[in-house]
Parts: C-alpha cells; sequence; structure tokens
C-alpha cells in the first residue's frame, strides 16, 4: 500500500472518529514527512467541518493532532490557519451553552480556512490554469428543500455565477447547462460551475444526463476527469477526494486531472463503475455497480404558489405548481378542491382564529376561503399519531381537526393535497410538524408525520404575506361548536410572516392508488413550544392521462 493509500484509510477513519492510538501515531509519521499530504489533509479537514460530517465531540488528543497539524502548513498562510482555528477552539468552550451560535462560528472560519487553501493548491497547481468566462448561462433549474450555507437558495431559473464556489449543505438541485445537460446535485456538497459544458465537484454526489447535442460535458473532481459520450452516469466524491464513477446508460471517459491524454483514459459503459482513489499511477478499484444512486429527476413535490397581493404581501392564493409523477402542472384554485373545517379541538387558550380584524358572521369561511392569512390555528395534537379512529364529540374528544372536502380526493401520483401553513422566523424554519391520519381507519391505513414542509422559510418560493390579525381567547375551543362561538380579542401581528407549503401524498397513508378519500384529521406533532397554523388547503384534482401517460 502507498502512501496515499494508506493516508485515505487513516484520514478516513480520522474523520469518523474511529481511528485508535496506533493509527493516530501512523497517521502522524505519514505527514511529518510529506508536506503535500500534510497540506492536503488541512483542506480535507476544513472541507468536511464545513460540510458538518466530523463527529461533533473531539477528543483532546483529536483536538491537538488537528492544531499540531495546522502549525505545519506552509508560511504563506499558516499564521492565517491558526488564527481561525484558534478562534474555533477557544468557541468550541462554550458549545454546550450557545450550540446554535457557535455552529456558525466554526461555519465561517472553515469557509475561510477552506478558501485560503483552495487559494494555496491554485497557485502552486502545475496545470495551467484558465481564467473561466465573465459570464454564464449555466442556471438553477430546480430545488428540493435545497439549503445553501451562510444564504438563502438561488431563485429557481437564476443563472449560477461562474467560478464561485457554493455549498449545498441539504436537500438537492437541478442544474442546467446551455447545451441540454443536466446535473441533480445531493447535499452535503461543494461545487463550482467552470464554464458553459463544465462543472467542478469538489465533494458530494450528482448525476449527469447529457442527451443527444451534448455530448462532451465534463465533471471535473479533486483527482480526475469524467467525460460524457452522450450518457447517464453518476459522480460521488468522498472527503477525501476518492472519485467513484457508475454508468447508467451509454459510455464515460475518466482522466486523471490535468492529464487528458487518450491512453491515460478509462472508459466506462453501460452497467459500469469505477472508484478513482490514487494521486499516483491513475488505476480503477473495480467497485460493484449501483444504479440505485442515480437520480433521474428531483421529487415529486409543491414547487411554487402564486397569490394577490396587498401592501406587498401575499393574500388570495390564486395558484400553485406541483410535480407530480415527474411532470410538473400549475393549477388554477378554482380548479382545487375546497375543504371546509369539520372538527376543532385546541388544548391552549391561546388564539384560535387568524385573519381580518373582524371576523365574518359565519366563522367557518375563515377556515374555508382562499386567504393565505385566515384559518383555524393552534389545534391541539399529540407526540404519538393516531392508530385508532378519532372521537370527535360535542364536548371533548381527540384533540385536532379534521377537514371534509367538497368532493372526493383521488390518490395519485405524487401529492394529492396541498396543505399551506403560515410562519415567522421564529418559528421553525422547515414548517411547525404536523400528523395527517384517516378519519376511519382499517387495515393497511396509517397515520403519517410531516416535520419539513416542500417550500420552506429559506425557500425563495415561499412569499411573504401581507399583516393580518390573531384572535385570542381566554378559553379553550375543545369542540367545533366552541371554536365558532367563543369571544375573542384581534391583536394585530407586527412580525412579518411567510406562507410555507407542502404536499401530502395519500399513498403514505396506505390508501391505494385511485382511492376516493373525503377527509382528513390534523395534529400537531407536539415536538416543541409551536403550533401548526394551517391556512389553507386544498385537494389537487386528478392527474391528466395525459401527463400520467407521459412519465
Amino acid at each position: 500500500m502507498n502512501s496515499q493509500d494508506r493516508f485515505a484509510d487513516l484520514w478516513t477513519d480520522f474523520l469518523e472518529g474511529e481511528l485508535d492510538d496506533d493509527g493516530m501515531a501512523s497517521l502522524r509519521e505519514l505527514l511529518s514527512t510529506d508536506d503535500e499530504l500534510l497540506a492536503k489533509a488541512a483542506d480535507l479537514y476544513q472541507t468536511h467541518r464545513l460540510l458538518g460530517l466530523t463527529v461533533q465531540e473531539h477528543s483532546t488528543q483529536r483536538n491537538e493532532f488537528v492544531r499540531q497539524t495546522m502549525s505545519k502548513l506552509p508560511a504563506n498562510h499558516g499564521e492565517f490557519v491558526g488564527s481561525v482555528m484558534s478562534r474555533v477552539d477557544r468557541a468550541g468552550v462554550s458549545v454546550e451553552r450557545r450550540l446554535p451560535v457557535v455552529r456558525w462560528l466554526l461555519a465561517a472560519a472553515a469557509v475561510l480556512v477552506l478558501l485560503v487553501g483552495v487559494s494555496y493548491w491554485q497557485s502552486h497547481d502545475p496545470v495551467a490554469v484558465v481564467d473561466p468566462p465573465a459570464t454564464s448561462r449555466v442556471r438553477l433549474a430546480s430545488a428540493s428543500q435545497a439549503r445553501f450555507f451562510g444564504e438563502l437558495p438561488p431563485p429557481v431559473n437564476s443563472i449560477l455565477s461562474v467560478g464561485r464556489e457554493y455549498v449545498l449543505t441539504g436537500g438537492l438541485i437541478e442544474v442546467a447547462f446551455p447545451a441540454g445537460a443536466s446535473a441533480i446535485l445531493e447535499g452535503p456538497a461543494v461545487f463550482r460551475v467552470t464554464s458553459d459544458e463544465s462543472l467542478a465537484l469538489d465533494v458530494g454526489r450528482c448525476s449527469v444526463h447529457a442527451p443527444d447535442g451534448a455530448e462532451g460535458f465534463r465533471i471535473d473532481t479533486p483527482m480526475t476527469r469524467v467525460v460524457d459520450r452522450g450518457t447517464r452516469f453518476s459522480v460521488s466524491v468522498a472527503e477525501t477526494s476518492e472519485t467513484e464513477v457508475h454508468v447508467i446508460e451509454g459510455e464515460a471517459d475518466v482522466y486523471p486531472l490535468g492529464r487528458p491524454e487518450a491512453d491515460s483514459q478509462k472508459r466506462l459503459t453501460d452497467g459500469q463503475a469505477g472508484k478513482f482513489a490514487t494521486e499516483g499511477a491513475f488505476d480503477t478499484v473495480a467497485v460493484p455497480f449501483d444504479a440505485s444512486g442515480y437520480r433521474r429527476r428531483l421529487p415529486d413535490r409543491v414547487v411554487s404558489y402564486q397569490a394577490t397581493t396587498v401592501d406587498g404581501g401575499a393574500d388570495l392564493l390564486t395558484s400553485v405548481t406541483v410535480q407530480r409523477g415527474g411532470r410538473s402542472e400549475t393549477i388554477d384554485v378554482n380548479d382545487l378542491i375546497a375543504s371546509r373545517l369539520t372538527w376543532f379541538h385546541s388544548t391552549t387558550s391561546v388564539a384560535f382564529l387568524c385573519g381580518r380584524e373582524q371576523l365574518p358572521d359565519s366563522r367557518m369561511e375563515v377556515a374555508s376561503d382562499r386567504s393565505l392569512v385566515t384559518g383555524a390555528i393552534n389545534p391541539g395534537g399529540s407526540v404519538e399519531p393516531l392508530t385508532s379512529d378519532p372521537e370527535m364529540l360535542d364536548t371533548g374528544g381527540t384533540p385536532g381537526m379534521a377537514i371534509g372536502f367538497e368532493r372526493p380526493v383521488r390518490n395519485g401520483p405524487g401529492a394529492d393535497v396541498v396543505f399551506f401553513d403560515l410562519q415567522t422566523f421564529g418559528n421553525p424554519m422547515d414548517g411547525d410538524a404536523f400528523h395527517v391520519s384517516p378519519l376511519a381507519f382499517r387495515d393497511g391505513l396509517r397515520s403519517h408525520t410531516i416535520r419539513k414542509y416542500d417550500l420552506t422559510m429559506e425557500s425563495p418560493e415561499a412569499m411573504e404575506l401581507r399583516s393580518f390579525h390573531v384572535h385570542f381567547t381566554t378559553e379553550v375551543a375543545d369542540s367545533l361548536d366552541s371554536w365558532n362561538r367563543l369571544k375573542t380579542i384581534p391583536r394585530k401581528q407586527t412580525m412579518r410572516f411567510r406562507g410555507l407549503a407542502v404536499g401530502i401524498d395519500l399513498s403514505d397513508l396506505g390508501y391505494a392508488e385511485n382511492e376516493s378519500v373525503e377527509g382528513l384529521f390534523l395534529q400537531d406533532a407536539m415536538d416543541d413550544g409551536n403550533f401548526v397554523d394551517p391556512v389553507f388547503i386544498g385537494g389537487l384534482p386528478a392527474l391528466d392521462p395525459q401527463m400520467r401517460d407521459a412519465r
């Protein structure tokens, strides 16, 4: 085993917290005799910390090793690294008391060190560096629950900057290139658009599709260049820069980075896979082919919505765009299947209504209109979801709320019901978790818990809402009757809220394909001090047969 392979094994164990004393000694000795490995170790450690992939607690021995490694970096940026690492160490002393703030400090320090490391390697790279073009036609085609480090996700269809480093910490995005190639990246990943025909992937996984006309598209990793020859393939880059390539269809050529000679290439065809793990002699390590890691598309989901505006904030829903069965469609609100409130039981006496300052004569209108700022909010809930029929009595009964649809909703591909929740930045960023259950259980049916919305507080598509009032009470609304008659006091909300959205797939509740559902029961998941605030719930019309056939 050469030094590169030995380093890869030891370094992987170190990052995962599995390196014993003997291994630590071997790694320290290896780095003390090889300056290239030493600097590489610093870069890899910072990238690993940046993506949150290291074990959370570091022993004294591990911390001392990190400090020793950093202190031996080349002089032209060692002083800076030492300064940053000292701040990281000091921040770690109070991590138990200030965990959220410390995480941001750690991540920010990691980004700075990573950028310096990248700058160092670029300045010492023997391969000539060609300046990227100043403009790009590469765009973010779609996103699903995407999170970027230190920034909100770029809006869908926005142009991605050439040469800029993007850190995708979670979720999925699809990047579209002018000639027709596309790449779906999965967080965590660090990547850069390097031209209109290429992408650099430093760590993470991506799935590439290059149709006719897009041949020659390439993915550059720290060790390899993968060139498409008309194909579908996946590329996975580990924190140690090991690169795996799996060809789903067609062919792909793999070269050592910086040496694209024909005699150094490795061609992979349908059903073949290889791992490229060394920086010395270019060779392929055989790995089992695995097509399951390839993504042909992003998950079915609520993609976006449109609404009327009042004073710059969204008011009445006008349409919703969803992906079902892999196809995107925009549905007018008039084509959605309306819902009505049929049961309500809150467990708190804070507030159970939101809307205008003056409520309508029939409060039921608040729970069934198209407004994104009116609804029956703060229903009761349970930590554990229902396993039997909810009890809906004149007084008392199962905490939560029930809805009935204007006409039955049919279970089809993807989401069958759209659910909107109003949320502010003081609440969970992913949305308030809730359980959704059948109104009547039978064999095969079950409750389903939603903990992350399709459109979260970090989604550019989540619209800011107009101002509204919350109606407070000193009593508990323990039935639909009390919900409709209790005296309330309106209070205008001064904070800005956003409208979050998520799709409910009836298949997750055990319903068969094409089975119809007349209503659902909803409960807060009681996982924190916040309650779910439904403002619009609507069923989706049956999927157009032509769209279903096109899947």
